[in-house]
């Protein structure tokens, strides 16, 4: 892929060369990271995230794009496949040099909508901090924001051993999920999710499903799921009253809840929130970060009551690449041969 800018420059993806070149003047790089929570919660090895996007399996493994300008490297952006959705891409990094121009970005996020499409990718998504000045220039290149979120955080969570040696809190309704449940929490998720946001995310019932297959360690992102889920307690016998869902990474834990907006459900969101947390302590002494987007804004208090901090906001942004479409097709119609004409017995149509 080359792309032509028609300021000097052009972009193309990066070769090995390239890879070494960023990694040396990362000192003089202005670097988004575009794609908390996994930014938060792995490690930040540039160089190992630039080698993985040049294993064979590229629609797995996403892409890294450099812009090039007289021989110089100005400015690389990486994209990869949003966990679970290989139809998905994300935005994960978006870097330039310090005086690199200002078309330079928007000549990247150009080229990596081009390149996304050209792998079959539906959606392209990214998550930009709230008080970014590039934040309209992902507007003008056709990112739709579709809700914020709210990023909490507990940093010295467990610093001490807490909770490290006591016994499992009690956590009936509480049970693990599991694969039948993924009709139910897709209901779950239509109840308590703007249209808005549902438009922008599509999801359907597989998404909820867990994927228990062990993954090649090129293509495994080391991420340890567990998630939870409980009856409605409303009464109204609804199917799932809530889920939590704790992704633990090498460098930190980001947990994730939904639950009906009723007082029965409401009342076992604190519970939830404290057995997953004795789980996240049990596995180390590690921050905790949560992301709470506008419409669970009552979540601030159950977090603020455990030791969390609000950090920071950000916008969710999504870009429309291709979208599947009904198409009326002709159908062939049965008919009956009369002498030596031909009779329509029935007309048909479908989409």
């Amino acid at each position: 892929m080359k792309n032509q800018n028609g300021r000097g420059g052009y972009v193309r993806e990066a070769t090995p060369l390239d890879l070494l070149r960023i990694v040396a003047t990362r000192r003089r790089q202005r670097i988004l990271r575009l794609n908390p929570p996994y930014s938060l919660i792995q490690p930040q090895s540039l160089l190992s995230e630039l080698f993985r996007s040049q294993v064979p399996f590229k629609y797995r493994a996403g892409c890294v794009l450099v812009y090039v300008d007289k021989g110089s490297v100005q400015g690389f952006v990486q994209a990869r496949p949003r966990w679970g959705r290989g139809e998905e891409w994300a935005i994960t990094t978006l870097a330039t040099m310090d005086r690199a121009p200002y078309h330079v970005s928007e000549a990247l996020l150009g080229a990596a909508s081009q390149a996304a499409g050209e792998y079959g990718v539906l959606r392209l998504f990214v998550k930009v901090p709230g008080d970014e000045s590039d934040l309209p220039q992902f507007q003008r290149l056709g990112f739709t924001h579709y809700t914020n979120e709210h990023i909490w955080g507990h940093l010295y969570f467990a610093q001490r051993g807490q909770g490290t040696t006591a016994d499992e809190p009690p956590h009936a309704p509480l049970r693990k999920q599991n694969n039948s449940d993924a009709w139910d929490l897709l209901q779950l998720y239509s109840a308590v999710t703007p249209p808005a946001v549902q438009r922008a995310e599509t999801l359907s019932s597989r998404n909820f499903r867990r994927n228990y297959l062990p993954r090649p360690i090129l293509l495994s992102s080391g991420l340890v799921e567990r998630a939870y889920v409980w009856p409605d307690a409303s009464g109204q016998k609804q199917g799932l009253g809530g889920y939590v869902r704790l992704v633990t990474g090498a460098r930190a834990h980001w947990l994730t809840t939904m639950f009906r907006p009723d007082t029965g459900n409401r009342d076992i969101c604190p519970q939830a929130f404290d057995y997953v947390l004795w789980k996240a302590a049990r596995s180390g002494p590690k921050p905790v970060y949560c992301g709470v987007r506008d419409y669970q804004a009552e979540l601030g208090g159950i977090l603020e009551g455990r030791g969390f901090h609000h950090f920071s906001e950000q916008a969710l942004l999504v870009k429309y690449l291709a979208e599947p479409i009904k198409v009326k097709q002709p159908v062939l119609a049965p008919f009956l041969a009369r002498n030596t004409e031909l009779v329509t017995t029935a007309k048909a149509s479908s989409e």
